[in-house]
């Protein structure tokens, strides 16, 4: 009796496993790609950091000028205003007549001390230890000729411009401080004599009245 041979069951074909995206050789696979994107990342926060910090302390440059500039031109009319009064309350004999001569005078002197903290406030600020700043424009890389400009900015490293920039940073913060403490003390001075110069006027306006 012939056997007829029977046919086994073919067993399916395996694929090879799907690596899963949280499995360690992916990890290992992507993490430098991913470290550089992060780093990528981080400089670019710092570079619109920086610009924004630039951005503040420029406009709080501006505004320390203006307010500067305002107060420059009322306390020195203010001055005129002392020095012409002065030889007006003389004129009368007595203790009002005296004191209100020397409450102009008096006046005057604050209010032009406040215009010399005005005039220091708006002043240039040059700085002479520049070296090769590429930020400042009196410093030596923009003292030469174009093209050896041109070229050296072509050569210059990206950490060297970052480290400029964070140093141009720093000075912008240290201008703005001395611009405000000479404001502020130009706005003290300014109230000072602003208010001697009131006390002086109801003096002269006492002695026109009793004369």
């Amino acid at each position: 009796m012939a056997l007829t041979p029977v046919a086994m069951p073919r067993k399916p074909a395996t694929k090879p496993p799907i690596p899963r995206a949280g499995a360690p050789a992916s990890l290992e696979a992507e993490s430098p790609v991913m470290a550089r994107l992060a780093q990528y990342e981080r400089d670019l926060l710092h570079e619109r950091f920086a610009d924004f910090e630039r951005a503040v302390l420029q406009d709080n440059i501006v505004l320390c000028d203006t307010k500067s500039g305002v107060l420059l031109a009322f306390t020195g009319a203010m001055v005129i205003f002392c020095l012409d009064q002065v030889g007006e309350p003389a004129k009368a004999s007595g203790l009002l007549g005296d004191a209100a001569t020397w409450g102009f005078f008096l006046a005057a002197a604050g209010l032009l001390v406040s215009c010399g903290f005005c005039l220091a406030t708006v002043i240039p600020r040059m700085r002479r230890d520049v070296g090769e700043d590429h930020i400042f424009w009196e410093s030596a890389p923009f003292r030469r000729p174009v093209e050896e400009y041109v070229a050296s900015m072509r050569e210059l490293d990206v950490h060297v411009e970052r480290d400029e920039k964070l140093r141009h940073l720093h000075t912008l913060a240290a201008v703005c401080r001395a611009k405000f403490a000479n404001l502020r003390h130009a706005m003290n001075f300014a109230i000072v004599g602003f208010v001697i110069l009131l006390v002086a006027e109801l003096a002269k306006a006492a002695v026109r009245y009793l004369g």
